[in-house]
């Protein structure tokens, strides 16, 4: 990797975006009580974000093959993830706007994943093969020709604009129609996915956005941290929407504890025939 302002930030994202990756897949892998359905399409994504934020950090720069190896993982695995991002978050979607069980949806899940792999491979293997890939003075190695990159640009923000606009009538439709089987919290959730995963890659595209309309302008300092610092972060967010939220914590610590209620404990000392139960009007015990 080559050593300049951006290589810190690229390591302290990718750093951060494997361990939210891997808490995901390490706790969905061994804790059975959380392996509902819904998980299952997270675990997926959870892969493909660990594989994208390890890419990025490769030292691609130092070395020929390396350097293509590099951008044509990181080319697959950014398409990837934002393509599978926007395929979860179609699934929430069917199950929360019409219905559809989780169960019900795993063909189509499967099939959808199917197609996004392939687009995916092809487009990165045109990239990296005809892209002209190098390290330019970038912390990893890209493709120097544009028309190369909308291959993979067009697919992410597809994907992440899909995402967006889904998230945004979920939380519509919730706010409209509050179940009280769903916490207000979840209803938020749905609003805060769709534009956090657009922050998190949009300083990419803005970076190279300026670039392809001026190819001489100067390199923006704060443009070139933030897209070191949160593209790699995707995985991030999988623990923190998926492990940390929905009272996953609570139940890890009820399956250590044995957590008993109030009311059970009560229930039980009534039980002993050596108890007698005081109402509470009884305000004076000689």
């Amino acid at each position: 990797m080559i050593h300049n302002k951006e290589s810190i930030p690229c390591i302290i994202g990718s750093t951060i975006g494997m361990l939210g990756s891997l808490i995901f897949i390490l706790v969905y892998s061994f804790i059975k009580e959380i392996r509902d359905s819904s998980r299952k399409f997270i675990f997926t994504l959870a892969i493909c974000d660990f594989l994208f934020a390890f890419s990025t950090i490769l030292p691609g720069p130092s070395n020929y093959k390396l350097c293509q190896f590099q951008a044509f993982m990181i080319a697959f695995t950014f398409a990837t993830s934002c393509s599978l991002i926007f395929l979860t978050s179609l699934v929430f979607y069917l199950k929360i706007c019409h219905g559809k069980n989780f169960d019900e949806s795993k063909s189509f899940f499967v099939f959808g994943v199917i197609i996004i792999i392939v687009i995916c491979l092809n487009n990165s293997i045109i990239f990296t093969h005809f892209g002209k890939v190098e390290p330019g003075n970038s912390h990893w190695c890209w493709t120097t020709k544009p028309k190369f990159e909308a291959l993979i640009y067009c697919i992410a923000w597809v994907g992440l604009l899909g995402t967006l606009i889904l998230y945004s009538i979920m939380f519509i439709k919730l706010k409209r129609n509050l179940n009280p089987n769903i916490s207000k919290t979840f209803h938020y959730k749905m609003f805060a996915l769709g534009w956090i995963y657009l922050f998190t890659e949009i300083w990419a595209s803005i970076k190279r956005g300026r670039q392809l309309f001026d190819p001489k302008v100067q390199d923006n300092l704060f443009l070139d941290v933030t897209q070191a610092l949160f593209a790699p972060m995707l995985g991030l967010w999988d623990s923190v929407f998926f492990v940390f939220g929905d009272r996953i914590v609570r139940r890890l610590l009820k399956m250590r504890f044995k957590k008993r209620t109030y009311e059970e404990i009560k229930f039980n000392i009534l039980k002993s025939p050596n108890i007698v139960e005081f109402s509470d009007d009884d305000d004076d015990i000689n």
